[in-house]
């Protein structure tokens, strides 16, 4: 989970230090309850929770999803969401920073997304964003990124598959459902709060 960018861990030599936070937000969340989905089937998910359109997708397999959402809601769907993207850190100059929140290629979610859903939070000298796999490198060499230690840096990206990438085609901002995981993950106390609160609101059992 570390080497995956899905749990906040620096590593030293051949032994891992697990951010205490993290590890407490992963508890919060319970085990799994059952297999994670494919990358393509977790944005699907993502997308139906926050009640937007999901276009490449069996319509069997979108009915199913739908009403498992609707009976169990988006909660107990989180541990099963986690290959949705791989994380990475990077560094930027602070003066760089707003070019890359404005870069269409950068897809804004957690606290750099907070604001435009109505979340009161409001976001520091960071940022935070999905990426299409194949335009990772573009991305670093355009604002100069450095690649920095995990739980370190002032960049989160977010890499999404190619193929799962579709389901984000010409959106300015991550889902909600998205968004509001992101901020339940992130280490700060008020994020996880807000995120926590979020998903719970998201798809509650027989709310649609």
């Amino acid at each position: 989970m570390a080497v995956r960018g899905q749990l906040g861990a620096e590593k030293f030599g051949d032994r891992w230090a697990l951010d205490r936070s993290a590890v407490e937000a992963r508890r919060r969340k319970g085990g799994h309850a059952g297999r994670p989905f494919e990358p393509h089937n977790a944005w699907a998910v993502l997308l139906l929770a926050s009640n937007q359109d999901v276009g490449e997708i069996d319509a069997s397999v979108r009915s199913r999803l739908r009403r498992a959402l609707r009976v169990e809601g988006l909660e107990k769907f989180v541990p099963r969401l986690v290959r949705r993207a791989e994380s990475q850190r990077f560094d930027v100059h602070p003066g760089e920073l707003r070019y890359l929140l404005d870069d269409s290629a950068f897809l804004r979610t957690g606290i750099s997304a907070a604001g435009e859903y109505g979340f009161d939070l409001l976001a520091g000298h960071e940022a935070d964003g999905y990426v299409v796999a194949g335009g990772l490198r573009g991305l670093v060499e355009k604002h100069a990124l450095v690649a920095a230690d995990r739980g370190a840096g002032n960049v989160r990206v977010r890499v999404v598959p190619d193929k799962a990438w579709s389901h984000l085609i010409g959106a300015e901002l991550a889902p909600l459902a998205a968004v509001a995981i992101d901020l339940a993950e992130d280490p700060d106390p008020r994020s996880i709060s807000t995120g926590l609160r979020a998903v719970r609101d998201l798809n509650r059992p027989g709310a649609c």
